[in-house]
């Protein structure tokens, strides 16, 4: 049976429920930690991951993107904050909690491409209401189990990138090894990523009618689609295309997906 392994979390857990539903017995489905998913799929112990974009960059001559479904975040959806002190001018110095990653790649690029800065990064490990003493940011995702302090601005790093590209940010996606993924299996995972989407859409356009917000005055609403929509695969593109650039990825990542003439049917 093929198994599939992602780290569930509020903005993914939806489509991994509906994963589970379209694909029944045909799939095991494993939880588990951030490096876990991305090592269970690399040593070739799962055949399916949903996974960070950088996953599938390690390996991409030998792994494809399913273009059933993904995760792509649009306007201020409070995944990656970034916190200095009122008033600051110039950023030079930015600390984060966990690992680097997707979310420092996504703020260094922001910073560079946006502001004009150059900062360098430092790993935290201080409380941060301390933090921004020894640093002039500090940078929180949801995987760093740290919160914003009070008293101090704030930035959504994933609004920033939107008002930047007019682009979704694409936080996960499917990846699979080539030659184990099959017809019936890239369709029930079609399915799965249409029916979340599709209540996505519903749930953004009940906002932007006044009913979903407190006010009603938002013109965009921050949201996920769960479609690989055109959009997001410009806005994958155009994150490593910044990334190659800034000297923050080795290449620019050829993206391919699996076809249906690749499965020798």
């Amino acid at each position: 049976m093929p198994i599939l392994t992602a780290k569930e979390n509020l903005r993914n857990h939806l489509l991994l429920e509906a994963i589970d539903l379209e694909t029944g017995p045909l799939l095991e489905r494993l939880s588990l930690s951030g490096a876990d998913v991305e090592w269970k799929l690399l040593e070739g112990e799962a055949d399916i991951a949903l996974a960070s974009p950088l996953v599938f960059a390690k390996r991409e001559g030998d792994l494809v993107i399913l273009a059933g479904a993904c995760v792509a975040a649009t306007g201020a959806t409070g995944d990656i904050l970034l916190q200095f002190n009122t008033g600051l001018r110039r950023i030079q110095t930015v600390g984060f909690y966990g690992e680097p990653g997707l979310e420092t790649m996504l703020t260094e690029i922001i910073l560079k491409e946006k502001y004009g800065m150059h900062p360098r990064f430092f790993p935290m490990q201080r409380a941060p209401r301390e933090a921004l003493a020894a640093v002039d940011a500090v940078l929180f995702t949801p995987d760093a189990a740290q919160e914003p302090s009070a008293g101090a601005a704030v930035i959504d790093i994933i609004d920033e990138w939107f008002d930047m590209t007019q682009l979704p940010f694409v936080r996960e996606i499917l990846i699979a090894w080539e030659a184990r993924m099959d017809a019936a299996m890239d369709d029930a995972l079609h399915r799965a990523g249409d029916a979340v989407d599709t209540h996505a859409l519903e749930v953004v356009d009940e906002q932007m009618r006044g009913r979903g917000t407190e006010f009603g005055t938002e013109s965009l609403p921050a949201h996920y689609r769960y479609r690989f929509t055109p959009d997001a695969l410009e806005g994958l593109q155009s994150f490593f295309q910044m990334a190659f650039f800034h000297g923050l990825h080795r290449d620019i990542p050829n993206i391919t997906f699996w076809t249906r003439e690749t499965d020798g049917e």
